[in-house]
Protein backbone atom coordinates (compact mmCIF):
# COMPACT_ATOMS: atom_id res chain seq x y z
CA UNK A 1 0.00 0.00 0.00
CA UNK A 2 1.41 3.48 -1.10
CA UNK A 3 0.47 6.32 1.20
CA UNK A 4 0.89 10.25 0.56
CA UNK A 5 0.45 12.78 2.98
CA UNK A 6 -0.14 16.63 2.39
CA UNK A 7 -1.08 19.40 4.42
CA UNK A 8 -3.33 22.26 2.36
CA UNK A 9 -4.53 24.16 5.25
CA UNK A 10 -3.04 24.33 9.29
CA UNK A 11 -5.67 21.31 10.12
CA UNK A 12 -6.31 20.21 6.80
CA UNK A 13 -5.27 16.99 5.67
CA UNK A 14 -5.03 14.98 2.20
CA UNK A 15 -4.28 11.73 1.87
CA UNK A 16 -3.63 9.95 -1.51
CA UNK A 17 -3.67 6.47 -0.75
CA UNK A 18 -2.88 3.31 -3.46
CA UNK A 19 -4.01 -0.15 -2.66
CA UNK A 20 -2.17 -2.55 -5.05
CA UNK A 21 -4.49 -4.30 -7.70
CA UNK A 22 -4.37 -7.78 -6.03
CA UNK A 23 -5.85 -6.70 -2.87
CA UNK A 24 -8.61 -5.48 -4.75
CA UNK A 25 -8.81 -8.33 -6.71
CA UNK A 26 -8.66 -10.57 -3.82
CA UNK A 27 -12.00 -9.36 -1.93
CA UNK A 28 -13.86 -9.15 -5.47
CA UNK A 29 -13.24 -12.85 -5.56
CA UNK A 30 -14.09 -13.43 -2.28
CA UNK A 31 -17.12 -11.80 -3.17
CA UNK A 32 -18.11 -13.88 -6.23
CA UNK A 33 -17.27 -17.23 -4.39
CA UNK A 34 -19.77 -16.44 -1.40
CA UNK A 35 -22.22 -15.76 -4.04
CA UNK A 36 -22.08 -18.76 -5.86
CA UNK A 37 -23.37 -20.37 -2.68
CA UNK A 38 -25.87 -18.07 -1.88
CA UNK A 39 -27.56 -16.50 -4.95
CA UNK A 40 -31.08 -17.17 -5.92
CA UNK A 41 -30.81 -17.37 -9.64
CA UNK A 42 -33.81 -18.87 -11.67
CA UNK A 43 -32.98 -21.93 -13.67
CA UNK A 44 -29.85 -22.64 -11.39
CA UNK A 45 -30.06 -25.03 -7.95
CA UNK A 46 -28.68 -22.93 -4.80
CA UNK A 47 -25.09 -23.72 -4.61
CA UNK A 48 -24.61 -24.27 -8.40
CA UNK A 49 -24.54 -21.28 -9.54
CA UNK A 50 -21.35 -20.70 -12.15
CA UNK A 51 -18.94 -18.34 -11.44
CA UNK A 52 -19.24 -16.47 -14.82
CA UNK A 53 -23.29 -16.28 -14.31
CA UNK A 54 -22.17 -14.36 -11.06
CA UNK A 55 -19.48 -12.24 -12.60
CA UNK A 56 -21.99 -11.05 -15.28
CA UNK A 57 -24.64 -10.08 -12.95
CA UNK A 58 -23.06 -8.73 -10.11
CA UNK A 59 -19.94 -7.12 -11.10
CA UNK A 60 -20.40 -4.19 -10.54
CA UNK A 61 -22.07 -4.59 -7.00
CA UNK A 62 -18.61 -6.83 -5.86
CA UNK A 63 -17.01 -4.45 -6.86
CA UNK A 64 -18.19 -1.54 -4.98
CA UNK A 65 -18.55 -3.42 -2.19
CA UNK A 66 -15.22 -4.97 -2.09
CA UNK A 67 -13.71 -0.92 -2.96
CA UNK A 68 -15.72 0.20 0.09
CA UNK A 69 -14.25 -2.59 2.33
CA UNK A 70 -10.53 -1.69 1.32
CA UNK A 71 -11.02 2.05 1.32
CA UNK A 72 -12.21 1.73 5.27
CA UNK A 73 -9.75 -0.88 6.39
CA UNK A 74 -6.72 1.06 4.19
CA UNK A 75 -7.45 4.39 5.81
CA UNK A 76 -7.70 2.95 9.05
CA UNK A 77 -4.18 1.48 8.65
CA UNK A 78 -2.98 4.49 7.45
CA UNK A 79 -3.83 6.43 9.98
CA UNK A 80 -2.48 4.06 12.64
CA UNK A 81 0.83 3.52 10.57
CA UNK A 82 1.00 7.09 11.11
CA UNK A 83 -0.18 8.14 14.38
CA UNK A 84 -3.05 10.94 13.01
CA UNK A 85 -5.91 11.28 14.76
CA UNK A 86 -8.79 12.74 12.82
CA UNK A 87 -11.63 15.08 13.87
CA UNK A 88 -14.51 13.64 12.02
CA UNK A 89 -15.21 11.82 8.80
CA UNK A 90 -13.20 11.87 5.86
CA UNK A 91 -13.87 12.95 2.57
CA UNK A 92 -13.53 10.40 -0.13
CA UNK A 93 -12.58 10.88 -3.59
CA UNK A 94 -12.17 7.76 -5.81
CA UNK A 95 -10.02 8.54 -8.63
CA UNK A 96 -9.21 4.28 -9.93
CA UNK A 97 -11.56 1.82 -9.32
CA UNK A 98 -11.02 -1.26 -12.15
CA UNK A 99 -11.01 -4.40 -11.36
CA UNK A 100 -7.15 -5.41 -12.40
CA UNK A 101 -6.22 -2.26 -11.72
CA UNK A 102 -4.60 -0.53 -8.62
CA UNK A 103 -7.41 1.18 -6.19
CA UNK A 104 -6.14 4.52 -5.74
CA UNK A 105 -8.32 7.39 -3.38
CA UNK A 106 -7.69 10.33 -1.53
CA UNK A 107 -9.00 10.94 1.70
CA UNK A 108 -9.43 14.17 3.01
CA UNK A 109 -9.99 14.92 6.64
CA UNK A 110 -9.80 17.14 9.83
CA UNK A 111 -6.70 16.66 12.37
CA UNK A 112 -6.99 18.63 16.21
CA UNK A 113 -5.25 21.65 15.81
CA UNK A 114 -2.02 22.09 18.33
CA UNK A 115 -2.66 23.94 21.24
CA UNK A 116 0.37 25.98 22.29
CA UNK A 117 -0.91 27.99 25.50
CA UNK A 118 -2.74 26.04 27.79
CA UNK A 119 -2.12 28.32 30.78
CA UNK A 120 -2.54 31.53 32.24
CA UNK A 121 0.36 32.00 34.02
CA UNK A 122 0.96 35.56 34.53
CA UNK A 123 -2.15 36.73 33.09
CA UNK A 124 -4.52 38.72 35.76
CA UNK A 125 -7.80 37.36 37.07
CA UNK A 126 -10.40 39.65 38.68
CA UNK A 127 -11.96 38.03 41.67
CA UNK A 128 -14.72 39.72 43.12
CA UNK A 129 -15.17 39.68 46.75
CA UNK A 130 -17.48 40.83 49.04
CA UNK A 131 -19.86 39.91 52.36
CA UNK A 132 -23.72 39.75 52.76
CA UNK A 133 -24.86 42.26 54.72
CA UNK A 134 -28.64 43.26 57.04
CA UNK A 135 -28.95 45.33 53.90
CA UNK A 136 -28.75 42.39 51.52
CA UNK A 137 -31.44 40.67 54.39
CA UNK A 138 -33.42 43.28 54.75
CA UNK A 139 -33.82 43.43 51.09
CA UNK A 140 -34.60 39.84 50.16
CA UNK A 141 -37.00 39.64 52.76
CA UNK A 142 -38.97 42.90 51.24
CA UNK A 143 -38.96 40.92 47.48
CA UNK A 144 -40.17 38.31 49.27
CA UNK A 145 -43.04 40.14 51.06
CA UNK A 146 -43.72 41.39 47.69
CA UNK A 147 -43.54 38.21 46.13
CA UNK A 148 -46.47 36.55 48.24
CA UNK A 149 -48.78 39.78 47.65
CA UNK A 150 -52.05 38.89 47.81
CA UNK A 151 -54.62 40.73 45.27
CA UNK A 152 -58.16 42.40 46.76
CA UNK A 153 -61.16 43.17 44.05
CA UNK A 154 -62.13 46.78 44.88
CA UNK A 155 -64.81 49.26 43.32
CA UNK A 156 -62.06 51.79 43.36
CA UNK A 157 -59.90 53.80 40.34
CA UNK A 158 -56.61 52.18 38.92
CA UNK A 159 -53.38 53.18 40.16
CA UNK A 160 -50.48 52.24 39.40
CA UNK A 161 -49.15 49.15 41.02
CA UNK A 162 -52.52 47.97 40.59
CA UNK A 163 -53.81 44.49 39.49
CA UNK A 164 -56.07 44.55 36.20
CA UNK A 165 -58.14 41.79 34.50
CA UNK A 166 -58.88 42.84 31.20
CA UNK A 167 -60.39 41.91 27.73
CA UNK A 168 -58.90 43.65 24.40
CA UNK A 169 -59.08 43.84 20.97
CA UNK A 170 -56.95 45.97 18.61
CA UNK A 171 -57.07 46.97 15.30
CA UNK A 172 -55.01 48.69 12.38
CA UNK A 173 -56.97 50.67 9.78
CA UNK A 174 -60.21 48.79 10.98
CA UNK A 175 -59.09 45.30 11.10
CA UNK A 176 -57.79 43.07 13.68
CA UNK A 177 -53.99 42.00 13.68
CA UNK A 178 -52.78 38.66 15.01
CA UNK A 179 -51.75 39.24 18.58
CA UNK A 180 -53.79 41.73 18.85
CA UNK A 181 -56.64 40.09 21.35
CA UNK A 182 -56.97 38.73 24.64
CA UNK A 183 -59.68 37.83 27.49
CA UNK A 184 -58.69 37.91 31.04
CA UNK A 185 -55.44 39.25 30.23
CA UNK A 186 -53.51 40.31 33.46
CA UNK A 187 -51.33 43.08 33.79
CA UNK A 188 -49.54 45.47 36.97
CA UNK A 189 -50.25 48.83 36.18
CA UNK A 190 -46.49 50.47 35.71
CA UNK A 191 -44.61 46.83 34.75
CA UNK A 192 -44.62 47.74 31.48
CA UNK A 193 -46.54 44.31 30.48
CA UNK A 194 -48.41 46.53 27.27
CA UNK A 195 -47.43 49.49 25.36
CA UNK A 196 -46.95 52.60 27.27
CA UNK A 197 -49.40 54.18 25.84
CA UNK A 198 -52.05 51.50 26.92
CA UNK A 199 -51.06 51.20 30.12
CA UNK A 200 -51.03 54.96 30.53
CA UNK A 201 -54.84 55.06 29.01
CA UNK A 202 -55.87 52.27 31.90
CA UNK A 203 -54.52 54.30 34.66
CA UNK A 204 -57.44 55.94 36.84
CA UNK A 205 -60.23 53.63 35.42
CA UNK A 206 -63.16 51.69 37.27
CA UNK A 207 -64.09 48.14 36.88
CA UNK A 208 -66.51 46.89 34.54
CA UNK A 209 -65.25 50.05 32.10
CA UNK A 210 -64.56 50.09 28.65
CA UNK A 211 -62.20 52.34 26.80
CA UNK A 212 -60.74 53.12 23.74
CA UNK A 213 -56.98 54.01 23.05
CA UNK A 214 -54.94 54.68 20.40
CA UNK A 215 -50.69 53.88 20.33
CA UNK A 216 -48.16 53.50 18.27
CA UNK A 217 -45.89 50.59 17.81
CA UNK A 218 -42.31 51.10 18.27
CA UNK A 219 -40.01 51.58 15.17
CA UNK A 220 -38.07 48.86 15.98
CA UNK A 221 -41.02 46.81 17.55
CA UNK A 222 -40.23 42.98 17.21
CA UNK A 223 -43.28 41.91 14.61
CA UNK A 224 -42.08 43.77 11.81
CA UNK A 225 -45.75 43.86 10.21
CA UNK A 226 -46.60 45.88 13.16
CA UNK A 227 -43.41 48.65 13.66
CA UNK A 228 -44.37 51.69 13.42
CA UNK A 229 -48.17 51.32 12.89
CA UNK A 230 -50.85 52.93 14.98
CA UNK A 231 -53.21 50.67 16.58
CA UNK A 232 -56.76 51.40 18.13
CA UNK A 233 -57.43 49.72 21.23
CA UNK A 234 -61.18 49.14 22.87
CA UNK A 235 -60.47 47.60 26.25
CA UNK A 236 -62.99 46.15 28.63
CA UNK A 237 -61.87 46.44 32.53
CA UNK A 238 -62.77 43.21 34.29
CA UNK A 239 -61.35 43.79 37.80
CA UNK A 240 -59.32 46.17 39.98
CA UNK A 241 -57.47 44.73 42.31
CA UNK A 242 -55.09 46.18 45.04
CA UNK A 243 -51.94 45.07 46.79
CA UNK A 244 -52.18 43.87 50.29
CA UNK A 245 -48.38 43.00 50.81
CA UNK A 246 -48.07 40.54 54.09
CA UNK A 247 -45.80 41.58 57.03
CA UNK A 248 -42.82 39.70 58.17
CA UNK A 249 -44.39 37.40 61.73
CA UNK A 250 -44.88 33.99 62.54
CA UNK A 251 -47.52 32.96 59.37
CA UNK A 252 -45.39 34.24 56.97
CA UNK A 253 -42.52 32.65 57.85
CA UNK A 254 -44.29 29.36 58.26
CA UNK A 255 -44.94 29.55 54.57
CA UNK A 256 -41.18 28.37 54.25
CA UNK A 257 -41.40 25.52 56.20
CA UNK A 258 -38.72 26.00 58.55
CA UNK A 259 -38.74 24.21 61.94
CA UNK A 260 -38.16 27.07 63.80
CA UNK A 261 -40.02 29.79 62.78
CA UNK A 262 -38.52 32.93 64.42
CA UNK A 263 -37.71 36.13 62.64
CA UNK A 264 -33.78 35.24 63.63
CA UNK A 265 -33.44 31.74 62.04
CA UNK A 266 -35.69 33.23 58.98
CA UNK A 267 -32.94 35.69 58.60
CA UNK A 268 -30.28 33.12 59.18
CA UNK A 269 -31.51 31.18 56.55
CA UNK A 270 -31.36 33.50 54.25
CA UNK A 271 -28.03 34.69 54.87
CA UNK A 272 -26.92 30.58 54.57
CA UNK A 273 -28.72 30.85 51.10
CA UNK A 274 -27.20 34.47 50.24
CA UNK A 275 -24.14 33.17 51.02
CA UNK A 276 -24.13 29.84 48.90
CA UNK A 277 -25.52 31.96 46.38
CA UNK A 278 -22.87 34.55 46.44
CA UNK A 279 -20.07 31.61 46.60
CA UNK A 280 -21.75 30.73 43.08
CA UNK A 281 -21.96 33.54 41.39
CA UNK A 282 -18.22 34.12 42.50
CA UNK A 283 -16.78 30.95 41.17
CA UNK A 284 -18.89 31.05 37.99
CA UNK A 285 -17.36 35.01 37.23
CA UNK A 286 -14.09 33.62 38.46
CA UNK A 287 -14.45 30.34 36.28
CA UNK A 288 -15.79 32.77 32.78
CA UNK A 289 -12.67 35.37 33.27
CA UNK A 290 -10.19 31.89 33.69
CA UNK A 291 -12.01 30.66 30.22
CA UNK A 292 -11.72 34.59 28.39
CA UNK A 293 -8.13 34.45 29.29
CA UNK A 294 -7.18 31.07 27.98
CA UNK A 295 -9.75 32.30 24.60
CA UNK A 296 -7.48 35.39 23.95
CA UNK A 297 -4.55 33.54 24.36
CA UNK A 298 -5.37 30.96 21.86
CA UNK A 299 -6.62 31.94 18.03
CA UNK A 300 -6.00 28.99 16.37
CA UNK A 301 -8.63 27.57 13.23
CA UNK A 302 -10.96 24.95 14.36
CA UNK A 303 -11.90 21.50 12.96
CA UNK A 304 -15.15 22.34 10.93
CA UNK A 305 -16.35 18.94 11.55
CA UNK A 306 -16.68 19.75 15.36
CA UNK A 307 -18.40 22.95 14.85
CA UNK A 308 -21.17 21.58 12.74
CA UNK A 309 -21.80 18.67 15.33
CA UNK A 310 -22.13 21.91 17.96
CA UNK A 311 -24.15 23.46 16.11
CA UNK A 312 -26.65 20.55 15.63
CA UNK A 313 -26.62 20.61 20.07
CA UNK A 314 -27.51 24.21 20.10
CA UNK A 315 -30.18 23.64 17.75
CA UNK A 316 -31.74 20.70 19.23
CA UNK A 317 -31.02 22.05 22.84
CA UNK A 318 -33.33 25.01 21.66
CA UNK A 319 -35.83 23.47 19.59
CA UNK A 320 -36.36 21.07 22.82
CA UNK A 321 -36.81 23.71 24.93
CA UNK A 322 -39.53 25.25 22.64
CA UNK A 323 -41.18 21.89 22.65
CA UNK A 324 -40.82 21.92 26.36
CA UNK A 325 -42.87 25.48 26.62
CA UNK A 326 -45.37 23.95 23.88
CA UNK A 327 -44.94 26.17 21.38
CA UNK A 328 -43.86 25.10 17.55
CA UNK A 329 -40.25 24.48 16.39
CA UNK A 330 -39.20 26.07 13.73
CA UNK A 331 -37.94 23.90 10.78
CA UNK A 332 -36.19 26.34 9.15
CA UNK A 333 -32.97 27.14 11.06
CA UNK A 334 -30.05 29.78 10.65
CA UNK A 335 -27.27 27.68 11.43
CA UNK A 336 -24.83 30.49 10.78
CA UNK A 337 -26.71 32.28 14.13
CA UNK A 338 -25.56 29.59 16.52
CA UNK A 339 -21.64 28.95 14.28
CA UNK A 340 -19.65 32.38 16.66
CA UNK A 341 -20.69 30.32 19.74
CA UNK A 342 -20.33 26.84 18.37
CA UNK A 343 -17.09 27.85 17.46
CA UNK A 344 -16.47 29.41 21.48
CA UNK A 345 -17.35 26.69 22.76
CA UNK A 346 -15.26 24.28 20.11
CA UNK A 347 -11.95 26.57 21.11
CA UNK A 348 -12.17 26.59 24.40
CA UNK A 349 -13.10 22.45 24.50
CA UNK A 350 -9.83 22.40 23.06
CA UNK A 351 -7.61 24.08 25.15
CA UNK A 352 -9.26 23.10 27.96
CA UNK A 353 -8.78 19.22 26.51
CA UNK A 354 -4.92 20.12 26.04
CA UNK A 355 -4.58 21.59 29.35
CA UNK A 356 -6.26 18.69 31.48
CA UNK A 357 -3.60 16.48 29.92
CA UNK A 358 -0.52 17.94 30.08
CA UNK A 359 -1.57 18.74 33.67
CA UNK A 360 -2.82 14.64 34.38
CA UNK A 361 -6.16 15.57 36.30
CA UNK A 362 -8.43 13.22 36.82
CA UNK A 363 -11.12 13.57 39.25
CA UNK A 364 -10.61 10.69 41.57
CA UNK A 365 -13.80 8.69 43.69
CA UNK A 366 -13.27 10.28 46.86
CA UNK A 367 -12.79 13.98 45.12
CA UNK A 368 -16.00 13.41 42.96
CA UNK A 369 -17.83 11.76 46.41
CA UNK A 370 -16.97 15.24 48.38
CA UNK A 371 -18.01 17.29 45.25
CA UNK A 372 -21.73 15.33 44.75
CA UNK A 373 -22.12 15.26 48.83
CA UNK A 374 -21.01 19.35 48.81
CA UNK A 375 -23.89 19.84 46.12
CA UNK A 376 -26.02 17.34 47.61
CA UNK A 377 -26.56 19.58 50.55
CA UNK A 378 -28.17 21.79 48.77
CA UNK A 379 -31.17 19.84 48.53
CA UNK A 380 -33.89 18.99 51.23
CA UNK A 381 -33.30 15.49 51.09
CA UNK A 382 -29.17 15.37 50.05
CA UNK A 383 -29.11 11.30 50.56
CA UNK A 384 -31.42 10.87 47.41
CA UNK A 385 -29.57 13.71 45.77
CA UNK A 386 -26.75 11.11 46.12
CA UNK A 387 -28.11 7.91 44.87
CA UNK A 388 -29.39 9.94 42.01
CA UNK A 389 -25.63 10.52 40.80
CA UNK A 390 -24.67 7.10 41.78
CA UNK A 391 -27.77 5.20 39.98
CA UNK A 392 -26.44 5.38 36.57
CA UNK A 393 -22.89 5.67 35.31
CA UNK A 394 -23.25 7.89 32.11
CA UNK A 395 -25.22 10.58 34.74
CA UNK A 396 -21.72 9.89 37.55
CA UNK A 397 -19.42 10.10 34.21
CA UNK A 398 -20.94 13.73 33.17
CA UNK A 399 -20.30 15.00 37.15
CA UNK A 400 -16.41 13.48 36.71
CA UNK A 401 -16.35 15.79 33.60
CA UNK A 402 -17.59 18.80 35.71
CA UNK A 403 -15.54 18.30 38.48
CA UNK A 404 -12.15 17.85 36.36
CA UNK A 405 -13.60 21.47 35.25
CA UNK A 406 -13.48 22.59 38.54
CA UNK A 407 -9.86 21.34 39.09
CA UNK A 408 -8.71 22.45 35.98
CA UNK A 409 -10.01 26.20 36.96
CA UNK A 410 -8.92 25.79 40.47
CA UNK A 411 -5.16 24.88 38.96
CA UNK A 412 -5.25 28.11 36.77
CA UNK A 413 -5.63 30.29 39.57
CA UNK A 414 -2.88 29.06 41.35
CA UNK A 415 -0.59 29.80 38.26
CA UNK A 416 -2.81 33.47 37.47
CA UNK A 417 -2.43 36.41 38.81
CA UNK A 418 -5.70 36.33 41.16
CA UNK A 419 -6.67 40.32 42.10
CA UNK A 420 -9.49 40.70 44.04
CA UNK A 421 -11.84 43.12 44.02
CA UNK A 422 -14.49 44.22 46.66
CA UNK A 423 -17.61 45.10 45.50
CA UNK A 424 -21.33 44.88 46.88
CA UNK A 425 -24.10 41.71 46.45
CA UNK A 426 -26.05 44.06 44.61
CA UNK A 427 -23.33 44.68 42.53
CA UNK A 428 -22.00 41.20 42.30
CA UNK A 429 -25.69 39.69 41.30
CA UNK A 430 -25.73 42.57 38.51
CA UNK A 431 -29.32 43.22 39.34
CA UNK A 432 -30.95 46.39 41.31
CA UNK A 433 -31.74 43.59 44.01
CA UNK A 434 -29.64 39.95 45.13
CA UNK A 435 -31.65 37.37 43.81
CA UNK A 436 -33.98 35.64 46.20
CA UNK A 437 -34.31 32.00 44.38
CA UNK A 438 -34.28 29.89 47.15
CA UNK A 439 -33.69 32.18 49.89
CA UNK A 440 -35.04 30.26 52.59
CA UNK A 441 -34.54 26.58 51.36
CA UNK A 442 -34.59 24.28 53.94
Amino acid sequence: MDVSLESPGSILRRMTIVVPAEKLDQSIEKRIVGLTKTAKIPGFRPGKVPKKVIQSRFSSQVLHEAVEELIDSSYREALQDRSIIPVGFPSIETRKMVSGEDLEYIATFEVFPEVENSHVKDIEIEKPVCVVEAGDIDRTIETLLRQHTEWEAEEASSELGDRLIIDFVGTIEGETFEGGESKDYSLILGRNGLLPELEKGLQDQLPNNEVSISTQFPQDYHVETLAGKVADFKVMIKEVAKPRVPVLNDDFIRKFGLTDETEEAFRRKIRQNLEQEMENRVNSIVRQSVFNALLHANEFEVPKALVEDEINRGIAAFNSHMEQQGLPVDESVDREKYRPEAERRVRLALVMREAVISRDIQADDAVVRSRVEKLAQNYDDPKQVIDWHYADANRLKQFEGIVVEELLVEQFLLEANVIEKKITLQELMNEGAPSVTDATRE
